[in-house]
């Protein structure tokens, strides 16, 4: 395949599939107007890396897309995490359980990141299985399996 063939196939499959993309998206924010952000924000990127796509058949593509729109809500999410920790960590000199929250920290800091940040989800956030697998586009019994884990981990580090 050319590279203009390419491009082609690159657009129709952003026409053919954008309801599909849009609907992915907004099953895993539960908010339509983050979906059309996610989606639009994949489609600026694979124009800006159209050249990744030469290689590929049009459902390559088209998998891609949905995979970039649930890692771009990853990074979404991960990137709130940080602004939600930061101004916890601001008011934390007014807490009366300064030591307490200093070592939970540093007990989260140690975990790999998929699972520091289905804890703080569960436990921060008092999200359930269902609603992070929604966020993070997982089962819930991944999510279940993958919390497990991470208490284990935690566990092991006391």
């Amino acid at each position: 395949m050319g590279k203009g063939c390419d491009r082609l196939n690159l657009y129709e499959i952003y026409d053919n599939h954008h309801k599909d993309f849009l609907n992915f998206a907004r099953s895993i924010t539960n908010n339509h107007d983050r979906a059309f952000d996610l989606v639009q924000d994949t489609y600026v990127k694979a124009i800006e890396n159209e050249n990744i796509f030469d290689s590929m058949h049009p459902y390559q593509i088209k998998a891609w897309f949905f995979t970039t729109i649930k890692n771009k809500n990853i990074d979404h999410i991960r990137k709130n995490q940080r602004l939600i920790g930061f101004e916890d960590y601001h008011d934390i000199e007014d807490d009366s359980n300064f030591e307490e929250k200093i070592a939970v920290r540093s007990m989260l800091e140690k975990l790999p990141e998929k699972y520091r940040t289905m804890i703080i989800m569960k436990y921060q956030h008092n999200m359930n299985a269902t609603e992070i697998g929604e966020r993070l586009g997982l089962s819930p019994s991944t999510v279940r399996t993958h919390l497990s884990t991470a208490m284990g981990i935690l566990r092991k580090n006391l």
